[in-house]
């Protein structure tokens, strides 16, 4: 029977580099029969294929171009090249310039800069617009970030929303972007503020207690922390602590292989 539930599975929540164990961001959204990653960053690839085969997916969504968010887009190339081979070419929505750095990507990686397009439909997303994805609407909202990074509202039939924060630094854009979000999935990088470039106008991500913040001024009803340092005893409470004393009620952290119902 088909799921009528929006669901988030957690493919990879680590930071910038693997916790022990674990892949770096990727997240499966489903609902009916659509299916869309969220990010695609080093060890989702195989992740993927624990939960459907690629021919299932209607699409990959970049939020920014940081190797932990977009590296694993190179074993899906070979999976779909190899292994698995849809009638179309998989819609693969990525920032503005996503399609020259994939080219650049591509040469480095195979010596041929249309490896990615020979296998993906490449889309330049713009902000403000609405891309309706099977079942699902996806829209993008520009957030501070050491790179050109988007925040990801997923809208699903039932008029339930997920928002995925990507990598950001404190300030409204978030706020703006998880609005009434019924499940924010936010990032907490940093353990923290002194990790981060002392200068707020260049700040790229937030402490546990900056995401709860975020979390309660956008009125969202459900926060799940993720991209997370889990590598010492200890830290995973630590964000959690500190994410529910900002954000004033219960916090739930990203766990890996874990399905969540928005």
């Amino acid at each position: 029977m088909t799921d009528e539930s929006l669901r988030l599975t957690i493919l990879g929540a680590s930071p910038a580099y693997p916790n022990p164990g674990g892949a770096c961001s990727g997240y499966l959204v489903r609902q009916r029969e659509t299916s869309v990653v969220l990010d695609c960053g080093s060890g989702v690839a195989g992740r993927l294929r624990q939960w459907l085969p690629l021919d299932k997916i209607n699409a990959f969504v970049i939020s920014h171009l940081h190797p932990d968010h977009y590296f694993d887009l190179v074993p899906v190339f070979y999976i779909l090249r190899y292994l698995e081979h849809p009638a179309e070419p998989m819609p693969l929505y990525v920032p503005p310039e996503g399609r020259a750095q994939l080219r650049r990507l591509g040469k480095l990686s195979s010596g041929q800069p249309d490896m990615f397009e020979s296998r993906f439909a490449i889309q330049e997303y713009q902000v403000g617009e609405t891309y309706a994805v099977g079942d699902l609407e996806v829209s993008f909202y520009p957030v501070q970030h050491y790179v050109p990074s988007h925040a990801i509202r997923v809208c699903g039939t039932d008029r339930r929303m997920l928002v995925f924060s990507s990598d950001v630094a404190p300030g409204s854009w978030l706020i703006d972007a998880a609005r009434n979000a019924d499940l924010l999935l936010c990032e907490a990088a940093i353990l923290e503020r002194s990790q981060d470039d002392p200068d707020p106008s260049k700040r790229g991500h937030m402490t546990a207690a900056e995401a709860g913040e975020a979390a309660r001024n956008a009125g969202a009803r459900r926060l799940l922390l993720t991209h997370y340092r889990a590598d010492r005893e200890g830290l995973r409470e630590h964000h959690q602590r500190a994410a529910e004393r900002a954000f004033g009620r219960p916090v739930e952290m990203a766990e890996e292989g874990q399905t969540y119902t928005v």
